[in-house]
């Protein structure tokens, strides 16, 4: 712990403006703790220890406890009575009594410094939040969960005049409501274990940590669940640990600081990722002796046990987002694995390694299934981030002298690489690939990772890899990052359904433009309602695709591909269609012709129905076709920005449906129906682009970069890629289109003149 506050302190005294006031602050806080958790180690042996090392701890806090109790002076008043209840447990020799007043103090203390930050961030006061940040409480690190600072930079960046202070705010908090809200979990896993082996000292100290850790979400649960279900949580805090499971239960689906939808996959990605390679891990440390599977490298069954720590807790922070039918079973089955690897367990049975895989693999199977579809878009980031735990591990073990742990962290980080990332990156960058091969084997400039192993290479030379690979990496993220902007997605979008709804619009205009006398006005009823049953169907459509892609959505990339493939082929036959008078006039003259028949002879239920019919069938053709290019842009980036565009696109649609049913106004349509056919030609331009992309990066296209290097830019916003497929293609399909447009229009005045000079038109 002093470790922790030294650093602490060495980092933010680099900080300007910020090096007495901090350093005093972390130092205190990070003391009156460490000697409230030396005095829980005295008090069985030496109580009059004990009692003085909790007088070091109000002395530690005396320090402090000005600025506590300025901003919060609740908590100021509970770190007393805390403190004063350790010392009377401490010269009573109760040890369970000293250690929950000792985590009492400790949590509001937090709670006091967490006021102190939020005060600090909302006046603009970047020293006086310095200052209290170095005093707050990260979620466990781990190699493979990284400390999160984003409430530092949120604060660095508005010292920097680069964030409001209201910005900076929401940041903070999130990082910060996050990080205990990790911790409260942290502390009701130990609770459960605590139960389960007999604990009762680390039992009354885990219960104590979770009821002050949730003291500072409380806010949070109070505004999504009211303040009678948070008073009611209080009081099962109160009565842990014999409220355990329902206290678990009321916090199932709730998460004090709401993920981002990016932070969401990355987290399934890391908890798809980081379980397959726990039976990896395993195989290697664990082997048959017969028919006994016994621990021959303990160091390989620890990376497993990591691992699935890593898989346990991004499962933890995706919890709440999964309905409790479905994330309970995960989380049993989850820990009923972790307890197989628990030190303790495998002293008494060792799984043997097919058992383990095989366990591992019907779980993986139901996490797949659990997890909706757009949390199992391939993410290179989040592969990325495990390829990082690794390189850590390589120098960690290198550090340490561990030759043959580091070598196994490197061909872990390698195989990763190689089963997706490398072979992606392949495709666009083939010299960067090379430059990350040379970093992790035998480079010259700097030397790569295995030769340095080879070598027995000091520390400082593996840093310098280390920090190349970090940059070749970034790039690397850069490359296989996000294949649309969303706002071009969603624009795409707003185009689509306007042009569709366009379409729809004037077909019904079409139709009932005859049906205005007043004596066979009454039958624009059914064709509106057979219009408004086809916009329900439309809805229903769009649900039933979302579900049907859903259960598809293990296929990733290969599936947006295909999709992406028949929005495409769809759209250019609808255009090229409409160009020839196809799609439109052939299409409208045997919807007027069905029309007649309906209205002149048929019976009148026969007649109300057929025209209801004909409304729908009118609408619904266009609504399906709307779905199917509407899901294409799904695939890409998910359904937030597809269904604002498509928002915006039908607001559009129904200010036209007002103007020309209602307000009967001569629109121009024909101009609006060109201008949204070049729109329509733009978008199925940067549908081909993105789709080829998709296409080679699934290995069903080939690549030839171009001799030039494009921006990021062109590829998010308008799906240029620097490949020849890929801009021969887009330039292919827009000529298709205008090729299509030029066709049909000499076509027309071949057959005026052919009409004018008495020839026979062409067919």
């Amino acid at each position: 712990m002093w470790a922790r506050a030294l650093l602490i302190a060495a980092v933010c005294s680099l900080l300007p403006g910020a090096r007495a006031a901090t350093t005093d602050l972390a130092t205190a806080t990070e003391a009156l703790r460490a000697r409230l958790a030396d005095a829980k180690l005295e008090v069985t042996f030496d109580r009059t220890e004990a009692v003085r090392l909790v007088g070091q701890a109000n002395a530690a806090y005396a320090e402090i406890a000005p600025r506590i109790t300025a901003v919060d002076a609740d908590a100021g008043a509970q770190v007393r009575a805390a403190l004063e209840a350790a010392r009377t447990a401490a010269g009573q020799g109760q040890s369970a009594a000293l250690a929950r007043a000792g985590a009492q103090a400790w949590t509001a203390v937090l709670h006091g410094v967490t006021t102190g930050l939020e005060r600090s961030v909302q006046a603009g006061d970047v020293p006086g939040a310095r200052e209290w940040l170095a005093a707050r409480e990260y979620r466990v690190a781990s190699s493979l969960i990284r400390l999160n600072a984003d409430a530092t930079t949120a604060v660095e960046a508005l010292g920097a005049g680069k964030l409001t202070p209201v910005d900076a705010l929401t940041a903070v908090r999130s990082d910060v409501l996050g990080a205990y809200q990790a911790r409260l979990s942290d502390a009701l896993r130990a609770l459960a274990d605590d139960r389960a082996r007999g604990f009762h000292t680390l039992a009354a100290e885990h219960a104590a940590l979770a009821q002050g850790y949730f003291a500072l979400l409380r806010d949070a649960y109070v505004s999504q669940r009211g303040e009678a279900a948070a008073t009611a949580l209080v009081a099962r805090f109160t009565a842990l640990p014999g409220t355990l499971d329902a206290v678990n239960a009321a916090l199932a689906d709730f998460r004090a600081a709401p993920l981002s939808e990016r932070e969401v996959a990355a987290r399934a990605s890391q908890v798809i990722r980081f379980l397959g390679l726990v039976p990896v891990e395993y195989a290697r440390g664990v082997k048959l002796d017969g028919a006994q599977a016994v621990v021959t490298q303990a160091v390989e069954v620890n990376e497993a046990r990591t691992f699935l720590s890593g898989a346990r807790s991004a499962l933890a922070d995706l919890t709440p987002l999964l309905p409790g039918a479905t994330a309970v079973p995960l989380t049993h089955a989850m820990t009923a694995l972790h307890d197989q690897l628990a030190p303790d367990a495998l002293t008494r049975t060792v799984p043997a390694p097919d058992t383990l895989r095989a366990d591992v693999q019907t779980l993986l199977q139901n996490l797949r299934a659990a997890f909706p579809r757009e949390w199992q878009r391939t993410d290179a980031g989040a592969d990325l981030d495990v390829v990082r735990t690794q390189l850590d591990a390589v120098v960690a073990a290198a550090q340490a002298g561990e030759w043959a742990a580091a070598e196994t962290a490197r061909l872990d980080a390698y195989a990763l690489l190689e089963s997706g990332t490398e072979a992606r990156i392949a495709v666009f960058n083939p010299e960067l690939k090379a430059t990350l091969e040379g970093l992790i084997w035998n480079g010259q400039h700097p030397a790569g990772l295995a030769a340095l192993i080879h070598a027995h290479a000091p520390a400082a030379e593996f840093r310098v890899t280390r920090a190349a690979l970090d940059t070749t990496l970034a790039d690397v993220a850069r490359i296989l990052g996000t294949e649309a902007a969303p706002g071009a997605v969603a624009t795409n979008a707003g185009i689509i359904v306007f042009r569709e709804g366009l379409e729809a619009v004037l077909i019904l205009a079409a139709l009932m433009g005859s049906l205005r006398r007043e004596a066979v006005r009454h039958l624009r009823r059914p064709m509106w309602l057979g219009a408004a049953g086809a916009f329900g169907a439309t809805a229903v459509t769009w649900f039933v695709m979302q579900g049907a892609l859903s259960l598809l959505g293990r296929y990733g990339e290969k599936l947006e591909a295909v999709v992406s493939l028949v929005a495409i082929g769809v759209l250019l036959l609808i255009m090229n269609w409409f160009y020839h008078q196809v799609y439109w006039t052939d299409r409208m003259a045997s919807m007027q012709q069905h029309k007649h028949a309906l209205t002149h002879g048929a019976g009148h239920r026969a007649q109300w129905w057929g025209l209801a019919v004909l409304g729908f069938t009118s609408i619904y053709r266009e609504g399906f076709e709307t779905v199917l290019f509407l899901q294409s842009l799904v695939l890409q980036v998910g359904a937030v920005p597809v269904l604002g565009g498509a928002g915006a696109g039908l607001a559009a649609v129904c200010g036209v449906g007002i103007a020309v049913f209602r307000w009967q106004a001569k629109l121009p349509m024909k101009k609006l129906l060109i201008w949204t056919g070049i729109l329509i030609a733009a978008v199925l331009a940067v549908m081909v682009g993105n789709t080829v992309h998709t296409l080679q990066l699934v290995g069903w296209l080939p690549v030839h970069p171009l001799p030039v290097a494009l921006p990021a830019s062109l590829g998010l916003w308008l799906g240029v890629h620097a490949t020849w497929e890929g801009v021969g293609l887009q330039v292919a399909s827009v000529v298709a289109v205008v090729g299509s447009f030029l066709a049909a229009e000499a076509l027309k005045e071949r057959d005026l003149a052919a009409r004018r000079s008495g020839k026979p038109v062409s067919a």
